[in-house]
């Protein structure tokens, strides 16, 4: 625990943090003494280890974008005991639906709601955030992290056609965000993760390892510290910025 008073701790909202990626950056921040708010459609588990628990946890269901102004209303009540300040809004929710095999879905077969469903939460949700919560990102000149996909660059053998595309809209939506919140001190980046080892790894993934130039998957820790390190001062030029984290595969 941080011996910072409250108003003195940096502060992250998280959306997606319940595993993978997410779950790695929670542990990654808040061993550096920050304040982590995680968001998910769920409630905070009962059974979760994370100490600072239900009062740093807001349930919040992206695919409703009603849900998500909500959403930024009770985080911006929440900031308060930072005196108003967002240091990182790092946006990493993401969902990708399969068909009845668990397949993915080609763009001939994902329906319309699908589609906006999945845009809803890849796409809409991140800007509205960001929006949302741009005074409070302006006044810590704080750092906002889009998670794109490697997907979102070519065909993917498991990502459907709408994350792979949802995907690629926020990569040309960090450029946007990057020229329109940097006179307001805020910087804007994406990071673009490979194949990472998770408890959610597509069946035969394992099979893509031999291209992959550093013969191995990705660990979420590994990602982790790549969305740390753009949200602080180690990274204070960078922004617009797409990091690529996959062991050279995209090579």
């Amino acid at each position: 625990m941080s011996d910072l008073r409250n108003d003195e701790r940096k502060t992250l909202i998280l959306t997606g943090a319940s595993r993978g990626i997410g779950h790695a950056a929670v542990k990654r921040f808040s061993s550096a003494g920050w304040r982590v708010i995680t968001c998910s459609r769920h409630g905070f588990p009962e059974d979760c280890p994370w100490e600072m628990g239900p009062e740093d946890h807001i349930q919040i269901d992206l695919a409703d974008p009603a849900n998500v102004e909500d959403g930024i209303r009770e985080m911006r009540e929440r900031l308060k005991a930072q005196g108003s300040r967002l240091d990182a809004l790092v946006n990493n929710a993401a969902i990708s639906p399969k068909d009845e095999h668990g397949q993915r879905l080609p763009a001939l077969d994902t329906g319309i709601d699908d589609w906006k469903t999945v845009f809803q939460v890849n796409f809409f949700a991140p800007i509205m955030l960001a929006r949302g919560l741009v005074e409070e990102l302006k006044k810590a000149t704080g750092s906002v992290v889009n998670v794109t996909s490697i997907a979102g660059s070519s065909v993917h053998p498991f990502a459907g056609a709408a994350y792979s595309t949802s995907k690629a809209a926020l990569a040309s939506l960090t450029r946007e965000m990057a020229a329109d919140f940097g006179p307001l001190g805020i910087r804007v980046n994406a990071i673009s993760p490979g194949e990472i080892e998770t408890s959610i790894l597509s069946p035969g993934t394992e099979n893509m390892i031999k291209d992959i130039p550093m013969r191995r998957l990705g660990q979420p820790e590994e990602v982790a510290k790549a969305i740390y390190f753009l949200c602080t001062e180690q990274s204070s030029y960078v922004t617009g910025a797409e990091l690529h984290i996959n062991g050279g595969q995209h090579v």
